[in-house]
C-alpha cells in the first residue's frame, strides 16, 4: 500500500500482468516498482510511475506458490519465498534476475521473509519447520537457525531501525529478541494463530493480526498489550495480514475487507470492501468469434453467469465457446445467442488449458489429469504424472497434444471416447506453454517458456522446424493461418512474430505489439491477425507476405 493514498483508498489501480492467481505484492522502497508473486512461483517486477505498468522483469523463483517477498533498502535486491520443491526461496537482482545469495536452512515451506533496511544487510525467514533462519548479506548466506516456536512460524519483521526482529506463529507466540511476549500477558494473548506482524514507525510497538478474529497493539519495552481490536465471530473475520503506515493501522480480513484502525478506538474507523475486477483480456478466441460486432457496433455483451474466479483459457470450434477458470469449472457460451449456458461443469482440480474438437468434445488438462467432456458431462479422464501447461486437439478430433512443465509434449490417441498415449516429443528445452495443430493436423507447433517454437510432424514425431527462436520470453499463444502456410506467436516479451512454414528462416516481427504481455493471437484470415494483451486491448493486424 502506498502512503500517498492511505487517506483515500478509492484511489487505486489494477495490475493484471499475472496469468495465475496472485498471492503477494511489495513496493520497492524507492516507490518506483512493485514485485508481485503468484501461485506458479513467478515474481513480476513492474513500474508504478506510468499508467502502462511496464514490466521490468519476470523471474521463476520456485516450483510453487510465492508466500512472501522482501526488497532491500536500495531497491536492488529481492528475496522471494514460498512452497517450493528443491528450494523454498531465492535471492536475486530485481533487474537482471541473477542470483545474489542462497536461501537455505529450512526443511519445509517458508511463509515469510524480511530484509533489514540498513547496512550491513541481514535477512530472516520463517517456516513451517518451526524455525527462523538468519542470513548475512549481500550476497545472502546462511548465518544461524533458531527454533523457539513450537508450531508453524508465520511472520518475521525487522524493526524500522534494524535493531530488533519479531516473529509470530501458529503456536500463538510472539517471539522477539529481548522477550517472549506470549509469556508476559497470560489470558489476554491471542487465542489463535498469528498471521501477520508490523512495527510502529518509532520502533516501540508492534501490531499483530490473528485467526482469533482480533488484532492487537503491543508495547515492546513494557511487554504489554495496549489495545485489542475484536471483530465479529465469523470465519470471514479471521485477520490474515496487516500494515502500520504512519497514523494508520490496516488489518486484512479473510473476507477481503481492509479494516482501518486507530490506537484510540477499539472499533474500525473505516472498512473498505475489496471488489474483485476482471479487466484483463486473456484469450483471443473469445473475441475473434465476435469480430463482426466490433466492426459494426462495438463488443457484444455476454449474458448469464460467468466464472467466479479468473478465466484461464477459452477454446472455440466456430459454433460454441468453452472456457475454464480458477473456479475449477467449464462454462459454455453460445456464439449465436451470446449467452452463457446455465450448465456449469466441475473439473475437480485446477485447469491448465482447454481445447475443443469440431464435434464438440471438450478436452481439459488439469494439474492431475486430462479430462474429456461431451454435452456437459465428463465421459472419461486420464491421470497424468506431470503438470500440464498447454493442450490442443487436431482437426478431426482423433489426437490430443498435452505439453508439460517437464519439457515434453505427449500425444494421445482419442478413440471410443478415451485417451491413450501414443508418442512423446522432447525437442523443446523448457516448459511447454503453447500448442497448436496445423489446419490439416499434420504439423504441431510447440512453444515454450524460453520463447522457442518447434514444429513437429504430428504423425512421425520428427522435428520439421527448429529455428524459430526470436522471442525473448515465454510463448503465450500460437495459431496457424487457414492455409497452413504461416504461424503467428505472441509472447511475454510484448512482441508478435509471423513465421513462414515454407521459408522457415523468414519471419515478420511486430515489436512492442502490446504495451505488456501478448496473451492471445489468431488468424482471422490468411492475411489478418487479431491479438490481445495484458494492456487490456484488442488489435487487428494486416500482414503483407513477401
Amino acid at each position: 500500500m502506498n502512503n500517498d493514498n492511505t487517506q483515500n483508498p478509492a484511489v487505486s489501480t489494477e495490475y493484471t500482468g499475472h496469468v495465475a492467481q496472485t498471492t503477494v505484492a511489495r513496493y520497492a522502497p524507492s516507490g518506483y516498482y512493485i514485485a508481485s508473486g503468484d501461485v506458479h512461483g513467478n515474481v513480476r517486477i513492474w513500474d508504478t510511475t506510468q499508467a502502462e505498468q511496464i514490466l521490468k522483469n519476470e523471474v521463476k523463483v520456485i516450483a510453487g506458490k510465492i508466500n512472501d517477498i522482501a526488497w532491500d533498502s536500495e531497491s536492488k535486491r529481492i528475496i522471494a519465498v514460498g512452497n517450493g520443491k528443491e528450494r523454498y526461496g531465492h535471492a536475486f537482482s530485481f533487474d537482471t534476475g541473477s542470483s545474489v545469495g542462497e536461501i537455505s536452512g529450512h526443511s519445509k515451506v517458508i511463509n515469510s521473509v524480511d530484509i533489514r533496511q540498513h547496512r550491513p544487510f541481514r535477512a530472516a525467514t520463517a517456516s513451517d519447520d518451526f524455525t527462523v533462519v538468519f542470513y548475512q548479506g549481500a550476497p545472502y548466506k546462511f548465518a544461524k537457525s533458531l527454533k523457539d516456536h513450537t508450531g508453524f512460524v508465520q511472520g518475521v519483521k525487522f524493526s524500522p531501525d534494524g535493531e530488533k526482529l519479531v516473529s509470530v506463529g501458529s503456536d500463538k507466540k510472539t517471539g522477539e529478541k529481548i522477550a517472549n511476549l506470549s509469556e508476559q500477558v497470560g489470558d489476554d494473548f491471542h487465542k489463535g494463530g498469528i498471521y501477520a506482524v508490523s512495527w510502529s514507525p518509532d520502533n516501540k510497538k508492534i501490531f499483530t493480526s490473528s485467526a482469533d478474529k482480533s488484532a492487537k497493539i503491543w508495547d515492546v519495552e513494557a511487554q504489554k498489550i495496549l489495545r485489542t481490536f475484536e471483530f465479529p465471530d465469523s470465519i470471514e473475520n479471521q485477520q490474515i495480514g496487516n500494515l502500520w503506515l504512519g497514523e494508520y493501522l490496516v488489518s486484512l480480513s479473510l473476507s477481503g475487507d481492509l479494516n482501518y484502525l486507530d490506537e484510540k478506538s477499539s472499533s474500525p474507523v473505516k472498512v473498505i470492501k475489496i471488489k474483485r475486477c476482471t479487466r484483463e483480456v486473456t484469450m483471443v478466441e473469445f473475441i475473434s468469434l465476435y469480430i463482426t460486432s466490433f466492426y459494426e457496433a462495438g463488443a457484444a455483451t455476454i449474458t448469464g453467469q460467468g466464472h467466479t474466479n479468473q478465466v484461464i483459457q477459452f477454446a472455440s470450434n466456430g459454433n460454441n465457446v468453452y472456457s475454464t477458470g480458477m473456479d475449477d469449472t467449464i462454462r459454455k457460451v453460445d456464439a449465436k445467442s451470446k449467452a452463457y449456458s446455465t450448465t456449469v461443469v466441475p473439473t475437480g482440480s485446477l485447469p491448465k488449458g482447454i481445447a475443443v474438437s469440431k464435434d464438440d468434445f471438450v478436452f481439459v488438462a488439469t494439474i492431475k489429469d486430462v479430462q474429456v467432456f461431451k454435452d456437459g458431462k465428463q465421459i472419461s479422464s486420464l491421470a497424468v504424472s506431470f503438470t500440464p501447461g498447454a493442450i490442443a486437439v487436431n482437426h478431426d478430433g482423433t489426437e490430443v497434444a498435452v505439453g508439460g512443465e517437464d519439457i515434453k509434449v505427449r500425444l494421445y490417441k482419442f478413440s471410443e471416447e478415451k485417451l491413450a498415449e501414443q508418442n512423446q516429443l522432447s525437442s523443446n528445452r523448457s516448459a511447454i506453454t503453447a500448442l497448436a495443430y496445423s489446419p490439416d493436423g499434420t504439423l504441431l507447433a510447440s512453444g515454450d517458456s524460453e520463447g522457442k517454437i518447434y514444429v513437429y510432424n504430428a504423425k512421425t514425431g520428427e522435428v520439421k522446424i527448429s529455428n524459430w527462436g526470436r522471442h525473448t520470453g515465454r510463448i503465450y499463444s500460437i495459431a496457424w493461418s487457414p492455409d497452413g502456410l504461416h504461424v503467428v506467436s505472441g509472447s511475454l516479451d510484448t512482441n508478435i512474430y509471423v513465421w513462414s512454414v515454407e521459408k522457415p528462416t523468414k519471419s515478420i516481427a511486430i515489436k512492442g505489439a502490446h504495451k505488456d504481455t501478448v496473451t492471445g493471437v489468431t488468424f482471422l484470415d490468411d492475411t489478418t491477425i487479431s491479438s490481445v494483451g495484458q494492456d487490456a486491448s484488442l488489435k487487428l493486424w494486416t500482414i503483407a507476405h513477401h
